[in-house]
């Protein structure tokens, strides 16, 4: 089973024209409501589809989203997999908006955000993360996915992760350029190191939807934060989903 987790966008996806008729999952976990799961019908509950911000509006902001809860759940509900989008600001000046950077390593700036399940004594997993945190296997099947809808697709990028909901400062973006850091977000932490925790595989899908602060282009700064983004990168994970269930072993789960 593989959960599709969305970001920027994903709230304003009309599910049933696109994934076709389904129902909403929610379940109360021991760190509290996890958001709904949209399970579409024609995947036969092998596939489900998560927004981090709610349905129907940007209803949680990132610091905000309980991703304790969100993991959890997937994890009882069986989920192996999570592939994952990203609306992201560029680092790298050599991305532009549009661009498609499938992940390899994450740097965590955030400060007030739980980290693992087991609070000040977490297990060993929780202590022991490796680099890359990504699955290498699902991370390649999404990159050549998205080279099929964008040429502008990259196999490699470094995801620094923001507090927020403010965006960062040109003098915090230089220090994350320093730092090896090619795209910002604010979500992808703690998702990618709890899933570790419970042996959940995780690769994401980064959208360029704006320039970072400081590195916007002499001829402006284009933002794009439609639902075209969800769409694209909806379409993109789901066809991973697609090949991963029909030639890896989680077809037979």
């Amino acid at each position: 089973m593989i959960l599709l987790l969305g970001g920027t966008g994903t709230y304003f996806l009309d599910l049933e024209a696109t994934l076709g008729a389904g129902s909403y999952q929610t379940l109360e976990t021991p760190y509290g409501t996890a958001g709904s799961i949209y399970q579409p019908a024609q995947f036969g509950g092998k596939i489900g589809l998560a927004s981090r911000h709610g349905w129907g509006r940007l209803d949680v902001s990132p610091p905000f989203v309980n991703s304790r809860a969100n993991i959890w759940a997937a994890k009882e509900l069986g989920y192996q997999q999570i592939l994952s989008w990203n609306g992201v600001g560029a680092i790298n000046q050599l991305l532009q908006v549009h661009d498609l950077v499938v992940l390899n390593y994450v740097l965590n700036g955030t400060k007030t955000r739980p980290i693992n399940f087991a609070g000040d004594r977490p297990s060993p997993t929780a202590w022991q993360i490796p680099q890359p945190v990504f699955d290498v296997a699902s991370a390649q099947a999404l990159y050549q996915q998205a080279r099929k809808q964008q040429a502008r697709s990259f196999d490699c990028g470094t995801y620094a992760c923001s507090e927020g909901p403010r965006l960062e400062t040109a003098a915090e973006i230089r220090a994350w350029a320093n730092f090896g850091a090619d795209v910002v977000g604010m979500t992808l932490v703690p998702e990618v190191l709890l899933a570790y925790e419970l042996g959940i595989k995780f690769a994401s899908l980064a959208y360029v939807t704006n320039y970072a602060t400081g590195v916007e282009p002499s001829a402006g700064a284009p933002r794009f934060f439609g639902v075209e983004v969800a769409q694209t990168c909806l379409q993109i994970v789901l066809a991973t989903a697609e090949h991963l269930l029909a030639t890896s072993d989680v077809s037979n789960s």
